[in-house]
C-alpha cells in the first residue's frame, strides 16, 4: 500500500481515480484550491481526506504525488515535493502505470470521445464483463468517473492534450491501447498544437505504437481519421453513415432519443433505440457498437444495453421539468463543431420549435484562433446569446479576443451579454412557451440551466 496524494482532486477524473486508487488499498489524501460543489460534496460522500488549504506538512508521510493536468509548475506543493525528493508524475501517467498489463480499450479524437468511452463501458457492463475504466466526466450509469478492481479489461477516454505543465506528452500515450477508437480530429488546443499537422502527428505516434493484434475503429466519413487510419499496422475497422464495417442506416429522431437500423459488413443485425440525441450521438453509437461487436458481444446485449443506457453529465442534458413550457437543455460543448452539432440535434429533436442557444467560449486562445469558425457554428439556431470568455488557464490574455468578436460575427439574432445576472434576466423576459433553450457553458456557468428551468418553469 502506498500513500498517494492527489493535487487537484475535486476535478471530475481525478477524484474517480483518486476514489479507485483507495478502494485498491492505498492510503489516498489530497489537495484542490479552490474546491467547489458538486466536487466537494462527491469527495466527502465517499470518504476521500482532502483540503482546499494547501501546507507543506500535506506531503508528511507521502510516497507519490499525482497532479491534474491543470496544476501550475510553480503550484507551492509540488515545489515542496521537488525538496523533499518526492516523484511526482501526471493523472494519465499513474493511469497507465495501473493498467499496462490489462486489455485497453482507449477512445481518442477531438469530439464525442467521452460519450463513446461511456457508452462502451456500459454495453460491457451490462452484458456482465465488469470492465475497469475511467472516464473524463461524470457517466449517468455510474456512482463514480473511475473503477479499478482488478477486471483483466479497462475502458479509457484517451485525451490528446499534455499530460501536465511537466509534461508535453499526450494522456493518450501512456495508456498504450490494444483497441483504439478515433472518433474525429480536427484543429484544437491551439496553446499546444500549432496547427491541425500537429494534431494528427500526436494521433498517429499512438496509432504507430499499436500491437498488430489490435483494432483501430475509425469514423469512415472524415478524410482526416481515413488518413491516419491508412497508416495503422492494426486491422482497421471503419464506421459511419456512408460508408464501412459499422454502418447506421433509416435514422429516426424522436422525443425520446434515436434509432437505427445496426449495419455490420453489407448485413442489417436489428434495429437500435438509443436514449441520446443528435447525428453525432449516432456516430458515437455506431463506434460503441464495433467495439462490443469486436469483445464477443452478441446484438441483443447490446440492444439491451443502448436502450439503457443515461448518458454522461453536461451532454445534452435536458434539466427542466416534463411539464414546464420551456425545454432546458446542458451542454459541455467547446467547439464550433460540437456547437454546431448540439444546436442541430436540438432542431432535429423539437422540430418546429425555437432553439435558443446561450454559449460561453472557453479559453482565449480557442476562440481567437477558431473565431470563423465559432461565428458560423449558430445559423441553426433562432436566437443566441454569447457571454465573456472564460479564460481559465490563460489568465492575461484578456486583449486578445472577446466573446463581443463572437457575437458581431454571428448576426443580427445574437446578443452580446458578459453580466452574467442581467443574462438570465435578459434569457428570462425574452423566453416563449415552446422554447428550447440551449446551454453550453463552462466554469461560472455550469449551473446557468438549472436557474433557467427554474426561472422559465412559470411562463
Amino acid at each position: 500500500m502506498k500513500h498517494l496524494f492527489f493535487v487537484g482532486i475535486a476535478g471530475h477524473a481525478m477524484r474517480g481515480l483518486a476514489y479507485a486508487a483507495q478502494q485498491s488499498g492505498n492510503q489516498v489524501t489530497g489537495l484542490d484550491v479552490p474546491a467547489t460543489s458538486p466536487g466537494s460534496d462527491w469527495l466527502d460522500e465517499h470518504g476521500l481526506v482532502w483540503t482546499n488549504i494547501s501546507s507543506p506538512a500535506l506531503l508528511d508521510g507521502v510516497d507519490e504525488v499525482i497532479i491534474s493536468g491543470g496544476t501550475a509548475a510553480s503550484d507551492p506543493i509540488l515545489v515542496e515535493a521537488a525538496k523533499r525528493g518526492l516523484p511526482v508524475i501526471s493523472f494519465a501517467e499513474f493511469l497507465g502505470k495501473l493498467t499496462k498489463d490489462k486489455r485497453v480499450i482507449s477512445v481518442a479524437g477531438s469530439h464525442g470521445k467521452t460519450t463513446t468511452t461511456a457508452f462502451i463501458t456500459w454495453l460491457l457492463e451490462s452484458a456482465g464483463r465488469q470492465p475497469d475504466f475511467l472516464i473524463g466526466i461524470q457517466p449517468f450509469n455510474f456512482d463514480s468517473s473511475a473503477r479499478l478492481v482488478g477486471s483483466d479489461i479497462v475502458v479509457i477516454e484517451g485525451d490528446e492534450y499534455r499530460a501536465s505543465t511537466l509534461d508535453e506528452r499526450s494522456k493518450l500515450q501512456f495508456y498504450h491501447p490494444d483497441v483504439l477508437v478515433l472518433t474525429s480530429v480536427e484543429m484544437d488546443h491551439p496553446d499546444v498544437f500549432a496547427d491541425l499537422a500537429a494534431v494528427k502527428a500526436r494521433f498517429a505516434e499512438v496509432i504507430a505504437a499499436m500491437p498488430p493484434n489490435g483494432h483501430l475503429i475509425a469514423w469512415s466519413d472524415s478524410a482526416a481519421v481515413t488518413e491516419l487510419a491508412a497508416h495503422a499496422k492494426a486491422p482497421v475497422v471503419l464506421y459511419g453513415l456512408q460508408s464501412g464495417s459499422v454502418v447506421g442506416r433509416n435514422i429516426s429522431y424522436t422525443a425520446t432519443g434515436i434509432e437505427f437500423d445496426l449495419e455490420i459488413d453489407g448485413h442489417v443485425l436489428g434495429r437500435l433505440a438509443v436514449p441520446l440525441f443528435g447525428r453525432h450521438n449516432v456516430l458515437n453509437s455506431l463506434a460503441a457498437a464495433a467495439v462490443a461487436i469486436g469483445e464477443g458481444l452478441r446484438f441483443g446485449d447490446i440492444a439491451a444495453g443502448a436502450a439503457t443506457f443515461k448518458g454522461a453529465y453536461r451532454r445534452f442534458n435536458v434539466v427542466s421539468m416534463p411539464t414546464s413550457p420551456v425545454t432546458v437543455i446542458d451542454d459541455y460543448a467547446h467547439h464550433p463543431t460540437e456547437v454546431a452539432a448540439t444546436i442541430q440535434a436540438a432542431k432535429l429533436h423539437f422540430a418546429g420549435r425555437r432553439v435558443v442557444a446561450i454559449f460561453r467560449p472557453h479559453t482565449y486562445s480557442r476562440t481567437k484562433t477558431l473565431l470563423h469558425e465559432f461565428q458560423h457554428a449558430f445559423g441553426e439556431a433562432d436566437k443566441a446569446y454569447i457571454t465573456g470568455i472564460e479564460g481559465a488557464r490563460e489568465a492575461g490574455q484578456e486583449a486578445s479576443v472577446s466573446g463581443a468578436d463572437v457575437a458581431t460575427g454571428i448576426g443580427a439574432s445574437t446578443t452580446y451579454e458578459p453580466d452574467r445576472a442581467k443574462l438570465v434576466e435578459t434569457v428570462i423576459a425574452d423566453a416563449k412557451a415552446g422554447d428550447v433553450i440551449l446551454c453550453m457553458t463552462v466554469s461560472g456557468y455550469d449551473k446557468l440551466s438549472g436557474e433557467l428551468a427554474q426561472r422559465s418553469a412559470g411562463l
